[in-house]
């Protein structure tokens, strides 16, 4: 199985638009999927990226009539992590996307069956950056950021990192993850393990805990964070954090990177209409010295989703400042 190249954070493929065909769609746990499809070939992608999904043309207006009744399949494309990505054919390559059925668009999701055609953009935005020159990497996810985190596993091991991955879900059934029941977790956080298959197989060890104690750690992630590093001894100078999930989540890995010094990337999250800067949607407020009001906005579709953690402004409420 080729490895990507995941070196520099700079994107090394122009986005394009594509029509791709399922070759799975099948369930993880309670509300969550993951889709394989087949497309284009996308190789030069990075852990970070995104794909913004839409029904095929054909199934996008079945009818030109004017109604009242909503159309089943979603009006505007949706904007997904790129879980996996490994080449196939010539010229061509599978995309993995985990998603969690919460509306119109994710159910149409759901209903897509092997065989099926989508529309797919891509791929978008930055990535993560791996030249940190830290021997130790940390990828902290909650819920439906866990997805960036798995591909970022694989390109860990390939730049050689010892990497750690630290995953919260609200309880035992929302987990997205193949747990190994022979493999022990931590209940206190101080150990990570084997435990995560999708994480096993590129050698990197998890921490997981469930907000209701279902399974791991009881309590936050960012708890267990603490706890792990704490008994660790890991040097903060030494160390990178990558985070991706709900916004206080992130915030919180954030702060506790700030106090120690430690350097931490969040990879972002907003409503994308476009996914190409055209409709200046997706704002996300940051710090920058030389604005008049020492903050702007900047754009999660391509200025990100992937930012340094101590720019963005946490203090509002879907990326805006509070005034």
């Amino acid at each position: 199985m080729p490895v990507m190249n995941h070196s520099n954070c700079e994107p090394s493929i122009h986005p394009r638009l594509i029509d791709a065909t399922v070759i799975a769609n099948t369930l993880i746990c309670r509300e969550h999927f993951r889709i394989t499809f087949e497309c284009a070939d996308m190789t030069g992608a990075r852990a970070g990226q995104f794909v913004h999904l839409a029904p095929a043309r054909s199934a996008s207006h079945p009818s030109d009539t004017i109604g009242t009744n909503w159309s089943p399949v979603p009006l505007l494309r949706r904007a997904f992590s790129i879980a996996g990505l490994v080449a196939a054919a010539p010229d061509r390559c599978h995309i993995d996307v985990i998603y969690r059925v919460v509306g119109t668009a994710t159910r149409w999701m759901a209903s897509l069956r092997v065989g099926d055609s989508l529309s797919v953009m891509g791929p978008l935005g930055n990535c993560f950056p791996l030249s940190t020159g830290k021997r130790h990497a940390w990828m902290v996810a909650g819920g439906v950021g866990l997805p960036p985190m798995l591909w970022l596993a694989e390109a860990l091991r390939g730049a050689d990192r010892d990497g750690i991955a630290f995953v919260g879900a609200r309880s035992r059934d929302l987990l997205a993850l193949t747990v190994d029941r022979n493999v022990p977790v931590s209940i206190d956080g101080t150990r990570a393990s084997p435990a995560a298959r999708e994480f096993a197989r590129h050698e990197v060890p998890v921490v997981i805990s469930t907000d209701d104690g279902t399974f791991g750690f009881a309590g936050r992630i960012g708890g267990a964070l603490r706890a792990y590093f704490a008994a660790a001894g890991v040097p903060a100078d030494d160390l990178v954090v990558y985070t991706c999930g709900p916004e206080a989540m992130m915030a919180d890995a954030a702060r506790f990177c700030a106090e120690r010094g430690i350097e931490c990337h969040v990879c972002m999250e907003r409503a994308m209409a476009c996914g190409t800067g055209t409709c200046q949607s997706c704002v996300v407020a940051v710090h920058e010295p030389s604005a008049v009001d020492g903050w702007r906005y900047e754009l999660c579709c391509t200025q990100g989703p992937v930012f340094d953690a101590g720019r963005v402004i946490w203090s509002g409420v879907g990326g805006a400042v509070q005034h």
